[in-house]
């Protein structure tokens, strides 16, 4: 008789544990298919952004009570200039080994009363009503019978690799090892490096006092990559290229032998189909440049769990909730690969390597989920009426004539609703909050006051407390858009 569950999870990395907790702590019977990496092993580097979706999913204490290094910052080495790059107002990240990191995101899962079944492979996933899931481990092969179901696992894609598509520019990492036993001489041993060099990048994380992790990355259709047998000489050769790691491992030992593995960008034609999502590296692979690896795993994760909560809770809303988590998915791969764009183009000014101007420019078009607020701080428009609004005695405001109210969906208290949003030909998907600030509620608000500080204290009555600040440039955006109009 087959096993059954409501969400069969299949992968047990930081996406597949992230989403068992959440989904196992909300009262769904979760089981984790987990297939340990045969890679040997591999360091990241956390950054402190990361930190509230550790709380969100409730590990965040936990991980902190691990042996992990606590990062404060980056060396960077880009393009010719040094920058030393330390987190703000005492903030801090994590270097982690993957294995040790990953074993303990599934322990939390387990704790939080998820079924893992180790060492286990996935064979077939029959999808249907009810999705049937066939399972081999060492002893045994059997059935699985669940709901819904999760493909976290990472760049196999046991689902995704139907839907998969490759992205412009093929990556390889060289990975090694590396111990000095007196330390390292580095301005702060937390810090990860990164340098840039003619025909690719490296970087260097630390997993202990006396060891650090150091990778390159190559496009091997540019560079001659040799088998297994001459993986150490050309690991050495991409060494010599650079000038800061170089020095660094001068008087080091390297412990373990290099080893090679695919960091090529891709994405997937959709994210979910019916009853399934690819969630983290399953559902698109971006540049390590962007340094978001983990973060992006555990963001796709808790956005599924909450699509997959909504989706057993309440069916009438399971569209609505997989259309919410194909744009965000799309949305957070966008930003990451035009991050990386904008790293690449300011190596091409010292690198004239195809390597380079390859990955400088970013073909998405894809928008993103809320506005760019780097972009909104350099607009024009929105300088202009917030000077406006300065200069004037009162306001008197009126909706934009092309603004239209439309129902979308959106996450509250771990489940996807429906919310009004504003939508005009600036942003004809739709939004609704720009940096917390409610702008519905905000334009509503705006139309029935004449002076600022009433609005304002009208909005903190009946929104999240917000600054004025950010109220300001809130209704200067609206204003400069469309949104609202001079009446």
């Amino acid at each position: 008789m087959a096993m059954t569950c409501d969400v069969l999870i299949i992968g047990g990395g930081p996406a597949g544990a992230a989403a068992a907790r959440l989904l196992a702590s909300w009262g769904h019977d979760v089981m984790v298919v987990n297939r340990p990496s045969p890679q040997a092993a591999l360091a990241e580097s956390i950054p402190p952004s990361t930190r509230k979706l550790l709380h969100r999913i409730g590990i965040a204490d936990a991980v902190d009570r691990a042996a992990f290094i606590r990062s404060t910052g980056n060396t960077v080495y880009w393009g010719g200039e040094r920058r030393i790059a330390s987190f703000a107002d005492g903030e801090y990240g994590y270097q982690v080994e993957r294995a040790g990191f990953d074993a303990l995101c599934l322990r939390l899962a387990e704790v939080a009363g998820a079924r893992v079944l180790h060492n286990a492979t996935v064979r077939s996933v029959r999808t249907g009503t009810a999705h049937v899931v066939r399972v081999s481990s060492e002893s045994s092969e059997e059935e699985v019978q669940a709901q819904w179901v999760l493909d976290c696992s990472g760049r196999a894609g046991v689902l995704a690799r139907a839907h998969r598509r490759s992205q412009p520019g093929r990556t390889l990492a060289l990975v090694a090892t590396w111990e000095r036993s007196g330390g390292w001489s580095v301005p702060d041993e937390s810090h990860t490096l990164v340098e840039s060099y003619e025909a690719g990048w490296a970087w260097s994380v630390p997993v202990s006092e006396t060891r650090r992790c150091i990778a390159f990355m190559v496009d091997p259709t540019l560079t001659d990559v040799p088998g297994r047998a001459q993986l150490s000489a050309q690991y050495q050769a991409e060494l010599n290229n650079t000038m800061q790691l170089s020095r660094l491992v001068q008087d080091a030992t390297l412990v373990t032998a290099p080893w090679a593995c695919e960091a090529s960008q891709y994405d997937a034609e959709r994210a979910s189909g019916d009853g399934y999502l690819l969630v983290g590296d399953a559902a698109s692979f971006v540049d390590p440049l962007s340094s978001f690896g983990v973060k992006k795993a555990l963001a796709s994760a808790w956005l599924a769990s909450v699509v997959t909560h909504t989706a057993l809770t309440q069916p009438e809303l399971r569209v609505h909730a997989s259309n919410l988590y194909e744009a965000r998915e799309r949305s957070m791969f966008a930003a990451l690969q035009r991050q990386s764009a904008e790293l690449a183009r300011a190596a091409t000014s010292t690198h004239a390597h195809a390597f380079w101007s390859e990955r400088s420019e970013s073909d998405s078009t894809e928008s993103s989920a809320e506005p760019d607020l780097d972009a909104l701080r350099r607009d024009r428009d929105l300088l202009r009426a917030f000077e406006r609004l300065k200069q004037q005695d009162s306001i008197r405001l009126r909706p934009g004539d092309a603004v239209r109210r439309v129902e979308l969906p959106v996450v509250r208290d771990n489940r996807v609703a429906l919310a009004t949003h504003l939508v005009s030909p600036e942003y004809p998907e739709g939004i609704r909050y720009v940096r917390a600030i409610d702008l519905v509620t905000l334009a509503d608000l705006a139309v029935e006051h004449r002076q600022v500080p009433d609005l304002y204290d009208a909005y903190q009555r009946v929104a999240p407390p917000a600054a004025l600040p950010d109220l300001l440039g809130a209704l200067s955006l609206l204003i400069a858009k469309g949104l609202l109009q001079h009446a």
